[in-house]
């Protein structure tokens, strides 16, 4: 494939790149209302369910998103362990930078059952979640898709998948539920074919010089300085594969007056863009319906709140969102986030291009998505591992 070649068809993929990143932020836009600290708070966020694990949690450093110094980081934690009130108790592993996940044969929560999360750091600082119950479930009772068009700037029709669910419960015995929408897919880059000439020295050795392309790619530029670039590789290329997620932004609540017979029907949740990339060659589409305890329920809360305050013109942006989190231990410093328990009603399924009606599989191109680059640079929310879901 000739440089041109490889120009032309990232310009040809902007578009498909703005229509997935306005959809796969699942990070929602908070405002703390804290005093500055002598050292950075973190953010925590995690749960345990009556599902088999294994369970993950995130631990972060909280930021000032108006000030261009600061950003989140992710935090390397001594300790991270989930217990509850009978005496069991599971140590998470570091699975990746900021993420940390039980066993898959590890600790399970049981409906009635109370956990708690602590969090020990290097520093000396030591967190732990308030106990948090899990309470009745209800059922997510159907999962399905309907088809869209819009038109872009260009006028060319751009489809979209849009994903809806039925769901019941009880509402005797509990009335609090959030939903959640995940779409994971899965996409192949080639960092290989990263342009030369863009003046980024990804590799410096006193011998060798320049790698002018990722060296995750596992090619090595084993020519001297001064002479043109000569690859060989030295292992797999470690940024070629990547899995993304797409999320809802704004949070489904339950509302008593829309539930007051236990039923909620037809409600859409999220639409997915449908392209190259989300069908390259799957999503994974995934609907969950969880309990939540009052103090659960009143954080997810106060960011619905937030959040439709910002559209609002007579609405203010105020109160403080909840945190569940005490310090037991150092340096006195905030932390925010929820750790809860919860009961799971989910379901999910695979959407390709031959699941899509004729009118809308013909016109997506087949073509194979190029990106030069590192994978972890084409979208947010992705990871180098393999979930444990998927099925290829």
């Amino acid at each position: 494939m000739t440089l041109g070649k490889i120009w032309s068809y990232r310009l040809k993929k902007v578009y498909s790149f703005t229509l997935i990143l306005a959809a796969s932020s699942c990070l929602d836009r908070i405002s703390f209302d804290i005093k500055k600290p002598s050292i950075k708070g973190i953010v925590v966020s995690g749960f345990i369910s009556d599902q088999p694990g294994p369970y993950e949690v995130q631990v972060t450093t909280a930021f000032d998103t108006e000030s261009i110094e600061s950003q989140r980081n992710y935090v390397t934690a001594k300790r991270i362990a989930i217990s509850d009130n009978l005496g069991n108790s599971e140590d998470l592993e570091n699975r990746e930078l900021g993420v940390y996940q039980t066993k898959p044969n590890g600790i399970q929560g049981v409906a009635g059952g109370v956990y708690t999360l602590r969090v020990e750091l290097y520093d000396g600082r030591i967190y732990e979640s308030l106990p948090d119950t899990i309470t009745a479930g209800g059922k997510l009772d159907s999962l399905y898709i309907k088809y869209s068009e819009v038109l872009n700037y260009a006028g060319s029709k751009i489809y979209n998948a849009d994903i809806y669910f039925n769901s019941s419960y009880n509402p005797k015995i509990n009335d609090r539920f959030i939903w959640k929408f995940t779409g994971t897919f899965k996409a192949e880059t080639q960092p290989e074919l990263y342009p030369p000439g863009t003046g980024e020295c990804f590799y410096l050795d006193e011998v060798q010089g320049c790698n002018f392309i990722p060296p995750c790619s596992g090619l090595r530029n084993i020519a001297r300085p001064a002479y043109p670039p000569q690859y060989k590789r030295t292992e797999e290329c470690g940024c070629c594969i990547c899995w993304y997620n797409l999320f809802n932004p704004f949070p489904v609540l339950s509302d008593k007056l829309l539930l007051a017979r236990g039923e909620l029907n037809d409600i859409k949740i999220h639409t997915i863009p449908l392209n190259q990339w989300t069908l390259s060659p799957k999503i994974r589409l995934e609907v969950s319906q969880r309990s939540l305890s009052k103090r659960a329920f009143r954080f997810y809360k106060a960011i619905k709140d937030q959040q439709d305050a910002v559209g609002s013109l007579f609405q203010p942006i105020t109160g403080k969102i909840p945190s569940n989190f005490k310090q037991l231990e150092g340096t006195p410093s905030p932390i925010n986030g929820l750790f809860f328990a919860t009961s799971i009603s989910s379901k999910e399924k695979y959407l390709d291009r031959y699941d899509l009606p004729p009118e809308i599989r013909f016109e997506i191109s087949t073509d194979r998505p190029i990106f030069t680059d590192d994978c972890r640079k084409l979208f947010p929310n992705n990871s180098l591992i393999k979930p444990s879901f998927w099925i290829d």
